[in-house]
């Protein structure tokens, strides 16, 4: 199910893409963000999957706060 959303938001941002092309970067980078995070589910050590799913969660909440900042800021 993992790998299949994923698939399903790659499709979308390639759609994006097409669409409008000023978004090629972001759509190249969420798709392998996307296919790196559909692959973290083949961990065979249950330990080892708690650890990147817990590092994963904070770079995303840290990507937020990054993302805040810079709101506040007026840089986006």
């Amino acid at each position: 199910m993992v790998l299949l959303g994923a698939v399903i938001y790659i499709v979308i941002a390639i759609l994006q893409w097409v669409t409008n092309r000023t978004v090629f970067a972001e759509a190249v980078v969420l798709s392998g963000i996307l296919a790196a995070l559909s692959l973290v589910h083949y961990a065979s050590d249950e330990r080892r999957l708690k650890q990147l799913e817990m590092a994963l969660l904070w770079l995303v909440i840290g990507l937020f706060v990054v993302y805040a900042l810079a709101k506040a800021g007026g840089f986006v």
